[in-house]
């Protein structure tokens, strides 16, 4: 239908009146709109002001904390580690604690006024002046010392009887401190100390503060029980113009350890001044709201003048209402519905097409015969329910309910109904949606199975299971044995953990539980429980279900732990007797060490003496045998430290060339003697200094060069090649090649050739003797260089001998750190080299044979020398007379090596003195405790007359160039 074309003034004057009456009501709309906007924001503007407060207080306590803490760690540092002798020693010392005082002060100038140091025979003060000049004092008594501020810190070295006063100024310190945090201008910022408030001003805290008694006792309250907060009350800084203002204050709480003082850094705001920055913004904000409301008019006026083309609009939405109509139809065939209408007494009026596509029903046989296919289980609850919804004027029902289609088979349908009642409440009849909802019942019959089976499969698991809703309360239960609880499951139900568990274990439990539902994933705890049938352990692990709920599965693993402490049991059984055979080691070494050391030394001072050509063989035969049973020794306690994991690298810088040269010299007499073709090649770029372990390094090709001599018979050939491989950067790999045309090994015999003990030839009657831990060891200090040892043999045709290790590059140009030592092989005459190298010695021995080596010994030397029997003689000569040189037994009675030494070195004139130990310990271990004792060197018995000497020469040549035992501190 058509709607004719009005003009303008044909229009209905009423119209403006409801125009008017229209923009009136929008003005009115707009500034309460205004209003609440401004509220909201100014709530936002002071709720992002409080956090930013909480940040910068919080921040600001915790950085009081620190630097506070780092002061009073520095100054604890400083006096565990000060000596009296500080003092006491040339002016370098001096000037070198003086100068570590300054650097303490100025790195803590806003914290300390001045440092007192109370030495047992002095006192020393340290302070700046009022022109900041640094100034120390020397006082005779402490009461001569300035008094400073009140409060101090108080550091006592209680070994050396030292204490050092630190004179603090808190004020200065936190008000600095504070300075440097911004509130901003319409803030103030304050220091709880004490009971006392005192505002920052000028970086100088004082009082005057005045805040409302009820914030003040709440604030207060708060800083004595270690809680921080935020509070809003009344502020009055007397200091200032003294107004009062309504604030929002923040609290943190710190502590200044060790003072046991109350403090607090508060921040607070004036609250008025915070909204009021944003009146510009809303100002600006109304008249953008001013000119929409111009806008809007404007467009009200556009629709009243095209009101007259309303009619003609109702009719194309009257179209579109007909297209929404043929869209619901659609949906509802799409859902497998239709709409139906009945009157009052339940006859059905009419019922929509789609009847036939869902149940296969004409209209008019639905119609006629509906209820005739409804479930007779069903419908008497349908006809109860419809009745009770008109009895009670309900307007809507549900139901679901089977109906039998056409084709006679029953499916699941699901209605919804509207019911209609007249003016005086009667019900007039109703329209209704009936859905065909078969696939979703199916599908919810099929869950409900799923859970069933789920349900049967966690009644058969011998597990602990317990389903709780969120907070925690029992709502079901799967248990298998009901021993294993501390009370009936079926009781658990409707409790909390809590109140089923025993106190701490519910508290434990509860941790973990809300834990679980915090953070959705599946957490684990062990938990020990005494039941009627004993102590048992349980394993637990919780996730959640669902939304809703939680499940706990717990296991009884007291077996596994039982198992597993008998495991520890067993470890420490293994470690302890591990233990003991590291000491005993350590005893045979001294035991056999000791009188090797005297025989070995003796049998050298021998061969310096006038013999016949018969006694010279019956030496040689004695020296050999003494150095062969040195070799088992060392052997044997190799391969224990390597076991014990107590082996490691001590890596050293040297001419490459040279000390492999040096390595072959060792062999060449034997291999004369048994006029042995040996060959040596190094490969192309070969550098001339390597960093690695050299000692190590010796000591493989020791053992590998040693057995190739041996297996190689008279007039054989042996050959080594010697190449690099470039890693990473100045990392190269070495390979060794070591090859002889020797008795060879048999195939079978190859691969447990490097195991301890173990000779191709193990029999009373071998030809070639050895301990068979030389192969042993070498591959295993490969392998601690990084490197790997191979094998190939021939029997009757000779063997190769290969391995590879890792080292470091040194250009000659590049300065050597000090635990790095470029050293060469160097041949001198010791004989009566005390002419040349003159020293006062003492030496610390209590073994009689030793003693008696090394009174022969420093004869030949040429050398007048001193004894002692044990520590406590020892430190009785060093009291009496000044030695350069202490040769100091490790074990002795009354008093050891170590104990004496540590003695001598607490007295200050004797750290000049060079001590050696001499020990037939020689595990790393007692090596590093000779070291922390304070002894410069340390030699391993049985010594070589070539060591002592080289010592002695050594000492002479560090006393004249002034070189002087590096100090502790």
């Amino acid at each position: 239908m058509k709607v004719p074309y009005q003009k303008m003034a044909d229009i209905n004057p009423g119209s403006y009146k409801w125009f008017a009456g229209f923009a009136i009501s929008v003005i009115i709309l707009i500034i309460l709109i205004a209003y609440l906007f401004f509220h909201a924001l100014s709530e936002n503007q002071l709720a992002a002001k409080m956090q930013f407060l909480n940040n910068q207080v919080q921040f600001a306590s915790g950085e009081i904390e620190k630097d506070f803490r780092s002061m009073y760690d520095n100054m604890a540092f400083f006096t565990n580690n000060l000596e009296p002798w500080n003092l006491e020693r040339n002016s370098d010392e001096q000037l070198a604690f003086d100068r570590r005082t300054r650097r303490i002060f100025n790195n803590n100038r806003d914290i300390i006024d001045s440092i007192i140091f109370v030495f047992p025979e002095q006192i020393i003060s340290f302070h700046f002046n009022d022109q900041n000049n640094y100034i120390k004092t020397e006082h005779e008594d402490i009461k001569e010392v300035p008094v400073g501020s009140k409060n101090e810190l108080r550091f006592i070295n209680a070994n050396h009887q030292i204490e050092i006063i630190v004179k603090i100024n808190l004020k200065r310190y936190l008000g600095n401190k504070l300075s440097s945090f911004y509130v901003s201008t319409l803030g103030e910022k304050l220091i709880f100390y004490d009971d006392e408030l005192l505002v920052v001003n000028e970086n100088t805290p004082q009082s005057g503060v005045i805040l409302d008694p009820n914030t003040l006792t709440k604030l207060t309250k708060d800083i004595e029980n270690g809680l921080k907060g935020d509070y809003k009350g009344l502020f009055k800084d007397n200091n200032t113009n003294g107004n009062s203002f309504q604030a929002i204050i923040h609290q943190y709480p710190f502590n200044l350890y060790p003072l046991e003082n109350q403090f607090a850094v508060i921040f607070l705001q004036d609250k008025q001044l915070i909204t009021a920055e944003i009146y510009v913004t809303y100002f600006s904000l109304f008249l953008a709201l001013f000119l929409l409301l111009i806008f809007v008019i404007l467009i009200l006026y556009k629709f009243i003048k095209n009101s007259q083309f309303a009619n003609r609009e109702l009719a194309v939405k009257a179209a579109e209402i007909n297209e929404l109509f043929r869209r619901q139809t659609l949906l509802l065939q799409e859902s497998k519905g239709f709409i139906y209408f009945q009157e009052a007494d339940g006859t059905m009026s009419s019922v929509d097409k789609e009847v036939e596509d869902v149940l296969g029903y004409s209209q008019e046989d639905f119609v006629l015969n509906y209820k005739q296919n409804i479930s007779p289980k069903e419908a008497d609850a349908l006809n109860s329910l419809i009745a009770e919804s008109i009895e009670n004027k309900t307007e809507t029902i549900t139901f679901e309910f089977h109906f039998l289609k056409k084709t006679g088979e029953w499916i699941r349908v699901k209605i919804f109904e509207k019911l209609f009642f007249d003016k005086n409440g009667d019900f007039v009849g109703n329209v209704g949606i009936c859905t065909d909802i078969e696939d979703k019942y199916q599908s919810e019959q099929e869950l409900k199975m799923s859970e069933n089976r789920l349900r049967a499969v966690l009644k058969s698991l011998p597990d602990i299971i317990f389903i709780y809703d969120h907070s925690g309360v029992f709502i079901d239960y799967y248990v298998q044995n009901q021993k294993l609880l501390i009370s009936p499951a079926s009781g658990s139900i409707g409790k909390s953990i809590s109140e089923v568990l025993p106190d701490p274990t519910n508290k434990k439990f509860m941790e973990v539980f809300e834990k679980t539902v915090e953070t959705g994933q599946m957490q684990t705890i062990e938990l020990e429980m005494v039941l009627k049938i004993g102590k048992r352990i349980f394993e637990t692990r919780l996730f959640k279900l669902d939304e809703q709920r939680v499940i706990s599965i717990a296991r009884d693993i007291t077996g596994q732990r039982l198992w597993e402490k008998g495991l520890l049991e067993a470890k420490t059984a293994a470690e302890q007797e591990n233990q003991a055979k590291s000491e005993f080691l350590a005893n045979m070494s001294h035991e056999i060490r000791t009188p090797m050391n005297g025989l070995l030394g003796i049998i050298e001072l021998l061969f310096n003496t006038t013999l016949s050509q018969k006694q010279k063989e019956y030496l040689e035969v004695i020296k050999d045998s003494g150095n062969a049973l040195s070799s088992i020794i060392n052997d044997i306690l190799d391969y224990s430290k390597i076991e014990a994991g107590m082996m490691t690298l001590n890596l050293n810088v040297f001419n490459f060339r040279e000390e492999i040269e040096k390595n072959f010299k060792i062999f060449l007499a034997l291999i004369k003697k048994k006029e042995i073709r040996f060959s040596y090649h190094f490969g192309p770029m070969m550098p001339d200094f390597i960093e690695t372990d050299k000692d190590k390094l010796g000591q493989v090709l020791f053992n590998l060069i040693g057995n190739a001599i041996k297996f190689t018979p008279v007039g054989g050939e042996i050959s080594i090649h010697i190449s690099r491989e470039s890693v990473i950067k100045d990392n190269i790999m070495i390979y060794f090649a070591i090859k002889d045309t020797g008795i060879g090994i048999k195939e079978d015999k190859i691969s447990s050739l490097a195991q301890p003990f173990v000779q191709v030839d193990g029999s009373n009657t071998r030809e070639y003797n050895g301990t068979g831990l030389g192969l042993a060891i070498s591959k295993k200090l490969i392998e601690l260089m990084g490197g790997d040892m191979e094998i190939e043999s021939e029997e009757n045709v000779g063997s190769t001998f290969s391995f590879t290790i890792f080292g470091k590059i040194w250009a000659p140009d590049e300065e050597l750190t000090m635990n790095t030592t470029i050293e060469s092989v160097e041949e001198w005459d010791w004989k009566e080299m005390a002419e040349d190298f003159p020293l006062e010695i003492l030496l610390v021995e209590d073994n009689l044979i030793n003693l008696q080596f090394m009174e022969m010994l420093m004869k030949e030397l040429g050398y007048n020398y001193e004894v002692a029997m044990d520590g406590k003689e020892a430190l009785e000569k060093v009291g009496e007379k000044q030695f350069d040189l202490i040769f100091m037994d490790i074990q002795m009675p009354k008093m050891n090596g170590l104990q004496a030494t540590e003695q001598i070195r607490k007295l200050s004139e004797y750290n000049v003195t060079k001590i050696i130990g001499l020990s037939a310990n020689a595990f790393h271990e007692n090596i590093k405790e000779a070291k922390d004792a304070g002894m410069d060197d340390y030699l391993t018995k049985p010594i070589k007359i070539g060591e002592i000497a080289k010592k002695i020469e050594e000492c002479y040549q560090d006393q004249k160039k002034g070189v002087s035992r590096p100090s502790d501190l």
